[in-house]
């Protein structure tokens, strides 16, 4: 019914194959799917192909078409509740406690006005924070995330980690190595099938415990949308020393990953959003032009009521090409579904991994006009109209870009409940630095890094940035 890659061996298939170009070599998974013809065997196919991964049956797809209901997927790995705990995506779809924890963080982090009302101190940490770091280079994959985690800190509502911001544990010897590695060691497990990566993560928990007592008095007296605050009322626990104590491992881990998934998938799609933006000139001109209020929309900051800047724009392109999610992700059917393919009528049994190639189906050329091209073009190619806004871009009914979803599931019960905020936050950190700086780049290399789970560039490279002497090329406030 469906093409059929047999694979390098008989017996196992493509699972030794593919554990020694994943684990052992550090190549992408995508890579490996496109290296080994299986990708071309779906583009044949109209986009759908199986395969064995060892004695399991893999249905692999290069698309952005929702296949399946999400109540007949498990989490991709036994390990999720080891890796994040109690956290709402290691939970089954029909969790009676997931709808609450999901929107603990949609209801903040995915509502347009709340979003919007956090702008203005997004703006403003961002400029002190481009302050202290302006006149000298400084590795972008540093920039990003120091910058993202000291936001995420002070901006009040999110996290509200202001006595001991988060960027002094990034730098720390204790807990740096799973601070910034987070989701790399969780992606290793997940994306490439290696629980033995699973050994460094158990530093989360002490992580954990170290920033709420660090932080305890500005969390206790943080507004009642913080992020951290939220989850002590779901569980039903005072905010207190001695509930902080008391908090089981589940718990911490859970805890643990909303907080790093606040600011370290944000992160990266930054990194991804200066490199491409510093390696094409005339996205980099037309974002300079609206950051200072002489081009673009005419507007001098992004916008959230009206169509996308050009800063929203090269966010969510960015986000298409590069990503904050393993290049190639997967789920396990928990159930027999039907699948309708090209007039066809499918059995997909249960306990099939489901593959979703990710950096593949982004890059549909039956939906964006450039699709390997880093052009704002690709996003204008999806608005429905001159009505479209980031929130109906980034809406669950939307799935011309995974970048927040592990699959396409019908109706994206799944997809990233702060997937806004990320974006919106983006996209005002991109209008302070072009509207008030010149920024300079050097050693970019925008490629797929070997050995990362994540989807890194090869090399980050460094940024300068230098305040912009000239007051009449200051932006438009």
């Amino acid at each position: 019914m469906l093409a059929h890659h047999p694979g390098p061996s008989r017996l196992h298939g493509h699972a030794q194959a593919f554990h020694e170009a994943t684990v052992v070599c550090g190549r992408p998974a995508s890579h490996y799917f496109r290296s080994c013809g299986i990708s071309a065997l779906a583009e044949r196919n109209g986009g759908l192909c199986t395969f064995w991964m060892g004695q399991r049956l893999a249905l692999y797809q290069i698309t952005n078409a929702p296949l399946v209901a999400d109540d007949a997927l498990a989490p991709s790995t036994d390990a999720n509740s080891a890796l994040f705990g109690d956290f709402m995506g290691s939970m089954p779809h029909d969790h009676p406690d997931r709808p609450a924890k999901r929107s603990a963080v949609e209801r903040s982090l995915g509502n347009a006005k709340f979003v919007e009302q956090l702008e203005p101190a997004i703006r403003r940490h961002t400029a002190d924070h481009l302050r202290r770091v302006a006149g000298h280079p400084v590795p972008l994959d540093d920039f990003t995330l120091s910058l993202t985690a000291y936001v995420d800190s002070m901006v009040p509502g999110v996290l509200d980690l202001t006595q001991r911001p988060l960027p002094e544990y990034l730098h720390s010897a204790e807990y740096g190595g799973v601070v910034r590695g987070f989701f790399d060691l969780a992606s290793d497990v997940i994306s490439n099938d290696n629980p033995q990566a699973m050994r460094e993560f158990d530093v989360i928990v002490p992580f954990v415990r170290a920033l709420l007592t660090d932080n305890f008095e500005a969390l206790a007296g943080a507004p009642a949308d913080n992020m951290i605050r939220r989850h002590f009322a779901l569980w039903g626990i005072p905010f207190t020393r001695a509930g902080v104590a008391a908090l089981d491992t589940a718990r911490i881990k859970e805890l643990g990953t909303v907080i790093v998934a606040t600011y370290d998938t944000t992160a990266l799609s930054l990194m991804w959003a200066l490199g491409y933006v510093e390696d094409s000139p005339q996205v980099k001109a037309a974002l300079t032009a609206e950051a200072r209020g002489g081009g673009g929309t005419g507007h001098g900051c992004p916008h959230g009521d009206s169509f996308p800047s050009v800063a929203d724009l090269a966010v969510l392109e960015a986000v298409r090409l590069g990503g904050s999610n393993p290049s190639a992700l997967w789920r396990r059917t928990t159930a027999p579904f039907t699948l309708h393919h090209r007039g066809a009528t499918v059995a997909v049994p249960a306990d099939t991994m489901l593959w979703l190639d990710r950096r593949q189906a982004n890059r549909d050329p039956s939906v964006f006009p450039e699709p390997c091209r880093f052009d704002l073009a690709n996003i204008r190619a999806i608005a429905r109209s001159e009505r479209e806004t980031v929130s109906s871009l980034l809406s669950r009914s939307r799935y011309e870009i995974n970048s927040f979803s592990m699959v396409n599931a019908e109706r994206n019960p799944r997809k990233c409940p702060g997937r806004l905020f990320s974006v919106r936050m983006q996209s005002v950190v991109l209008t302070e630095l072009y509207g008030r700086y010149t920024v300079t780049t050097d050693g970019i290399d925008l490629r797929l890094r070997h050995h990362a789970a994540m989807p890194r560039p090869a090399q980050p490279g460094t940024i300068t940035i230098h305040r912009d002497a000239d007051p009449s090329r200051e932006p438009n406030r």
